[in-house]
């Protein structure tokens, strides 16, 4: 069995999204540069690299297109070519770049009578599903994120009678900032960071990075594959579960803006050799 690097086996990726992460990039990065979808070949690539077994990537593949996130559209011999569903884009991005936000915070309200707990339930989750944290009963606290997205989606749910959803660009009760800061363990969050950028540095390492651009395919390829890892790992333990606190709040050696300035700096070296690695594996 192959050794993993030190950020691969500290930061494990699921299948769901070993799956999804190529699909995000095609849909975002790349969207211009005419690549197609992926077939369940393209996909593959990516998901052995992550570690993930092709019976899980089957049913990881399954289970997305039941849940919509992925659509398949038929290709002939290839069988399907996956397709990130639009919701699932627009979710994401509604919640990218926690450090270019405005400061403050937002506050989501909901209101159900006793019988209508399914209801309840679907509104909870998808508050989740956009990195909301539970601040008192029915109510909610996020960053200031783009809201678009989420208010379509719940229209689409039929939920707007009984939510509400209020921006407050600073609060300037501190009882109340200290009750919000109390949800967040930021010392701890601080030193997961701090070892996160370690970790992060060694497996997008210089050397990674020179020989990609060297035009050595094979280290094009390993440099797009770590991008792709990294950006799946970045997602989950940088972006979305960065706490919504304003930069006056966090505790000094904060490292979230060097992380994102250094995998921006590393994303921009390597589109080239990610361009080239997509060209190939999509069109497999």
């Amino acid at each position: 069995m192959a050794k993993f690097p030190a950020f691969m086996t500290a930061f494990r990726l699921t299948a769901k999204a070993a799956i999804h992460t190529p699909l995000v990039f095609r849909a975002g990065l790349f969207s211009g540069d005419g690549l197609p979808w992926p077939s369940l070949e393209g996909i593959r690539d990516f998901a052995r690299f992550a570690g993930i077994e092709d019976g899980a990537i089957r049913t990881a593949l399954s289970r997305a297109k039941r849940e919509g996130s992925l659509i398949a559209e038929a290709d002939g011999a290839r069988g399907a070519r996956y397709v990130l569903a639009p919701a699932t884009f627009a979710r994401g991005v509604a919640q990218i770049r926690a450090d270019k936000r405005p400061e403050g915070f937002l506050l989501a309200v909901f209101s159900f009578s006793t019988p209508e707990q399914e209801e309840r339930a679907s509104l909870r989750a998808l508050l989740k599903s956009y990195g909301f944290r539970k601040l008192a009963q029915n109510t909610y606290i996020h960053g200031r994120i783009e809201t678009e997205s989420l208010v379509a989606a719940i229209r689409d749910l039929g939920l707007e009678r009984n939510f509400f959803l209020f921006t407050c660009p600073d609060i300037e009760d501190e009882n109340l900032v200290a009750r919000v800061l109390s949800l967040f363990d930021l010392e701890s969050r601080r030193k997961d960071l701090r070892e996160y950028l370690r970790l992060l540095k060694d497996f997008l390492s210089e050397e990674v990075s020179r020989q990609a651009e060297a035009g050595d395919q094979a280290a094009g390829d390993e440099f797009a594959r770590r991008l792709l890892y990294a950006a799946a790992v970045h997602w989950e333990r940088v972006e979305s579960s960065e706490p919504p606190i304003p930069a006056r709040h966090l505790p000094p050696g904060y490292a979230f803006g060097e992380i994102q300035a250094f995998y921006g700096r590393r994303l921009g070296e390597g589109r080239r050799a990610m361009l080239g690695y997509f060209k190939r594996v999509f069109e497999a």
